[in-house]
């Protein structure tokens, strides 16, 4: 706020964004408004430039996305500050639960006058009081050296299930928590949904499909297999996948390939922004999730993983974004994270406490193709010990993801 006109805080219902701006607003003496109350968002809807005219400076808007026709009249308000050369910032404060620049709704980007932030649920490092560095330190080749760690699923299961929504962290009882989660997702899709989609006529229907991606988390996004078990037409269950992305209830991680002269495959995976979201959906506790010997159980570890890595990449110094590698010949990397200056890192995830070579195949391919814009390839795993497992790959718990190097 200290260079920009507008800062724009999007990301998941109740994951701090309100209470982030409050502080915010209170360092700077702004206003706040939020179009969660039917007063303002009615102003808003039925005159955008008078009320934004009328706002006195700075202000933060809470939940923007149920009026978005203001974000033109911000743009005027923006460039006659700005006029005659003058720069100006610190203006308005947005926050938003939902990705409103993807919907054809959104025609006003505000491009050269915002910035936009991504806030997802807390981190395990948020949640201990550790500032997480592991992408920086994998792409400059290093990892955390830990020995003795707690072993076996036990250690990563209540952080898991758990996940990093601040109402969860603050219930002792399981149940409260699913119970919870479950009254999240319900009123998003009963309320949300309606703010972003004027035809969605069954919504009966999209708790369904929800449902069964969080069955195929960590997989390969096959929306003619979804639709099929659904019982939805491709073109709809493609259409409710875009609003559930559009409200962070889901991510399409997308393939990655940069000239490694192999044919790849394109399909995006599917994750969930937060593991606890993840095992609702699915019906797993802490209990079932140590005991289960299915791949499901591995797939939730993996989308925890990612989830983690999702939320320390908006924040690590490097510029980077996550993708999957899968090659037609059968190499797989689960996670591909690739900075501005093209140095790449990869991260599997194997549910398991002893970790074998054969883990490191996917990684090794793609150190031996990238050469040196190899960082380090990681696999993370519930043993007690980081391991080396030849030049540039590590074996580590998974604790190392929230343990600075």
């Amino acid at each position: 706020m200290d260079d920009t006109p507008v800062v724009v805080i999007v990301g998941p219902r109740q994951c701090g964004k309100s209470t982030l701006a409050e502080l915010v607003a209170g360092e700077r003496g702004a206003r706040q408004v939020t179009l969660d109350d039917a007063g303002p968002r009615a102003a808003a809807n039925a005159d955008p430039t008078g009320f934004v005219e009328a706002l006195e400076l700075p202000v933060v808007i809470d939940e923007f996305q149920k009026a978005v026709e203001l974000l033109p009249a911000i743009k005027s308000r923006v460039d006659r500050a700005r006029s005659g050369g003058r720069r100006v910032s610190g203006m308005f404060l947005l926050t938003g639960s939902a990705n409103v620049w993807t919907s054809l709704r959104v025609s006003e980007s505000l491009a050269g006058r915002a910035e936009r932030l991504q806030l997802w649920p807390l981190s395990q490092g948020e949640i201990l009081g550790r500032r997480e560095t592991f992408i920086d330190a994998v792409l400059a080749g290093r990892v955390t050296q830990i020995v003795g760690a707690p072993a076996g699923r036990r250690a990563v299961s209540r952080a898991l299930i758990t996940g990093g929504y601040p109402e969860m962290l603050a219930r002792g009882d399981p149940q409260r928590r699913a119970r919870w989660l479950e009254n999240y997702v319900q009123m998003i899709l009963e309320r949300d949904v309606r703010d972003l989609a004027a035809k969605v006529q069954q919504l009966d229907e999209l708790p369904r499909l929800l449902g069964a991606a969080a069955a195929r988390v960590s997989g390969l996004l096959e929306i003619s297999g979804l639709a099929r078990d659904t019982k939805l037409k491709r073109d709809t269950a493609s259409r409710y996948l875009t609003l559930l992305e559009l409200l962070f209830l889901l991510r399409r991680a997308p393939a990655w390939s940069r000239n490694l002269g192999q044919r790849l495959i394109k399909a995006p995976k599917l994750w969930f922004p937060d593991s606890g979201l993840a095992s609702v959906l699915v019906g797993y506790d802490e209990r079932r999730f140590e005991s289960d010997e299915t791949t499901l159980a591995g797939a939730l570890f993996e989308n925890f993983v990612a989830s983690e890595l999702t939320k320390q990449a908006t924040w690590c110094d490097a510029d980077v974004r996550l993708y999957h590698l899968r090659t037609a010949g059968g190499s797989e990397v689960d996670l591909v994270i690739e900075a501005r200056d093209g140095t790449i890192a990869g991260v599997e995830s194997k549910l398991t406490a002893s970790v074998r070579a054969r883990d490191f195949n996917g990684l090794r391919h793609l150190r031996d193709r990238l050469g040196e814009r190899f960082g380090a390839g990681v696999v993370v795993h519930t043993g007690p010990d980081t391991l080396p497992f030849g030049d540039r790959l590590w074996a580590v718990p998974i604790s190392a993801l929230w343990t600075p190097a």
